[in-house]
């Protein structure tokens, strides 16, 4: 437990003063730890993938180099007028990249090429979607941890002291319908009220309203995901990089899907 609070506590300080300062001449500073975060996130995931695989090939580690480029370049090309082009292009590239080696690799099956490009989005796309939010406003991101962090702590501790009745048990034993409702009442009100507050969207209330419990069951869903994951592959963290909290993914599963599907929403209003 003290080593936990230790390092959450670390973790807080680094990520608030990246976040904070992480604009203007400074702005390389968060952009550059989004990078990183992601392309951590991909090794991770690759790495626990192929656990107890003994013959690793070169392609098995491309993943890693692909996130890192793929972020980048997002990150890099926000202030384009052809911002979408420059993704879309990138994406083409990716999937056709691994098309051309699904055929000229007699190594490398179909569900090795379907593994690649799932960890390449699964780590990626949650990330672009923080630094954009960071590109829009310091507001914008705070709105989501609210939610994300206000979801997953109310869940837990409503779980402990109301839980009856299992949510997933197959999935994620500890988890229960209490917690959860719990969690999405918490995170939506609280998240809509800094919403109001700090004025951050031009839409009815109702609709602010709609899109914090959307944002907050969407984190749920993530957390849900990676426990399916985790357990398929029958690990406990996807690493230890961060002592008594696991690894990248696992201190920010909720908050990839939930910024992915955010940046997806601000695009559209």
């Amino acid at each position: 437990m003290k080593t936990r609070l230790i390092t959450g506590t670390i973790l807080i300080i680094l990520f608030g003063a990246v976040l904070i300062f992480g604009e203007g001449d400074l702005a390389f500073l968060f952009s550059g730890g989004i990078v990183l975060l992601s392309t951590m996130a991909a090794y991770e995931f690759m790495i626990k993938c192929h656990r107890h695989n003994k013959d690793l090939y070169w392609y098995h580690y491309l993943p890693i180099l692909l996130t890192f480029a793929f972020v980048l370049i997002n990150v890099l090309s926000f202030n384009f007028v052809h911002y979408y082009k420059i993704v879309f292009l990138s994406l083409l590239t990716i999937v056709f990249l691994y098309f051309i080696l699904y055929l000229f690799d007699q190594r490398m099956h179909r569900g090795e090429l379907a593994l690649s490009v799932l960890a390449i989005f699964y780590t990626s796309i949650g990330f672009i979607g923080l630094a954009y939010l960071r590109m829009v406003s310091l507001e914008m991101v705070l709105y989501l941890l609210i939610i994300t962090i206000l979801t997953d702590t109310f869940a837990y501790f409503i779980g402990i002291k109301f839980g009856k009745h299992k949510l997933i048990p197959k999935v994620s034993p500890k988890k229960s319908i209490e917690g959860a409702v719990g969690g999405l009442v918490f995170g939506a009100v609280f998240g809509t009220l800094f919403a109001y507050v700090m004025d951050l969207f031009t839409i009815h209330l109702i609709l602010v309203i709609l899109l914090s419990i959307l944002l907050s069951i969407v984190s749920q869903a993530g957390d849900l995901i990676a426990s399916k994951f985790k357990r398929e592959v029958g690990i406990k963290d996807y690493s230890n990089i961060f002592p008594g909290h696991g690894g990248v993914l696992d201190r920010l599963d909720s908050t990839m899907f939930a910024a992915a599907l955010l940046m997806i929403v601000l695009q559209v209003i």
